[in-house]
C-alpha cells in the first residue's frame, strides 16, 4: 500500500484484526495508526526535506574532516565547491 500509494488499502490494513501478531507488531501498528494524517500527506504530496537533510550532512561531515578551518572563507568555500556550486579556477 505504502509503495503504490494506496492510503485505503493502509488504512483497511489498519482496521483488520491483529490478535495472532507480535506485540512488536502491534506497537508498530498503533504508531503508525497515531501518525495516519502525517502518512496520508506524504502520499498526498511529493515534497519532501531530503535533498536539504543531504546537504546538512555533507558539510557536517566537511566540518568533521577539516578538524576546523582558520577562516570561515575557505570553510565556506569548501562547502560550494562540494556541492558543484563554485567552480575551481586553473593555475
Amino acid at each position: 500500500a505504502i509503495k503504490t500509494k494506496k492510503y485505503q488499502l493502509l488504512e483497511s490494513i489498519l482496521n483488520n484484526n491483529h490478535s495472532d501478531i507480535s506485540d512488536y507488531m502491534k506497537t508498530s501498528i498503533k504508531s503508525i495508526k497515531k501518525y495516519k494524517d502525517y502518512i496520508k500527506n506524504t502520499f498526498e504530496c511529493d515534497y519532501t526535506n531530503g535533498l536539504i537533510e543531504g546537504i546538512n550532512n555533507k558539510i557536517k561531515v566537511i566540518k568533521r574532516i577539516a578538524f576546523g578551518y582558520k577562516s570561515f572563507f575557505h570553510f565556506k568555500n569548501r562547502i560550494l565547491i562540494s556541492q558543484n556550486l563554485l567552480k575551481l579556477k586553473a593555475v
